[in-house]
């Protein structure tokens, strides 16, 4: 598939913002005693974006929408490990159980897989998925955080964060052209870097830099 050089622009450029974030926690894991359990899994979470970017940057594995552009449903699949990494990072921050870890981690990969499944088809089913995806979203919510602003103080900001900057991602497929088309491909392509960034190194940093030392 013939990719537009805005695209190819961006998911380069993904791919080295996340292989330098890599590096960077790298550095932090072995200078900052103490964080090394969040410090270790934001190394995988940001190496395996690199791959990610990697990927899309070089066109393996796309769709086409019904208004022609490319639809780069890999995304998702790396979103299944990465994002399960990110939400046991929260579970274990907010002192969950065992059980609710893997709850949390069955729900995660559950939300991915259906959004790929719903990035992957291009008629109107992609929308049941959609649906099964926003579905399993409000169970993993539920589960990190019932009970969480009462046992948990310095959690409260990271439910927040969560709530807002993650519920973006269905927001801008729904925008894209795996919804309704409103913008285009490499706009989304923006938007989806912009929300990596900030859900994954900005939220790395700030877990360990403002939340941890409240505990």
């Amino acid at each position: 598939m013939v990719m537009a050089g805005e695209e190819m622009l961006v998911f380069w450029a993904g791919a080295v913002i996340f292989g330098l974030a890599t590096l960077l926690f790298v550095v932090l894991n072995v200078r900052r005693p103490g964080y090394e359990v969040l410090y270790g899994s934001d190394i995988f979470v940001c190496f395996i974006t690199t791959i990610s970017y990697v990927t899309m940057a070089l066109a393996l594995g796309t769709s086409v929408a019904a208004d022609g552009q490319p639809i780069y449903w890999t995304r998702w699949l790396y979103y299944i490990a990465s994002c399960s990494i990110l939400t046991l990072d929260v579970a274990y921050l907010a002192g969950k159980p065992i059980l609710t870890k893997l709850e949390v981690a069955l729900f995660t990969g559950l939300v991915m897989f259906c959004g790929f499944l719903a990035s992957f088809l291009t008629g109107p089913e992609r929308w049941w998925f959609f649906a099964f995806s926003s579905a399993a979203y409000a169970g993993l919510l539920y589960t990190l955080f019932a009970g969480t602003g009462r046992t948990e103080p310095g959690m409260r900001p990271v439910m927040w964060f969560i709530l807002i900057f993650w519920t973006l991602f269905p927001v801008v497929w729904i925008l894209a052209p795996t919804g309704f088309g409103i913008i285009t491909t490499p706009v989304g392509a923006v938007l989806y870097g912009i929300l990596d960034v900030i859900t994954k190194i900005v939220f790395g940093l700030w877990i360990t830099v403002r939340v941890l030392p409240r505990r």
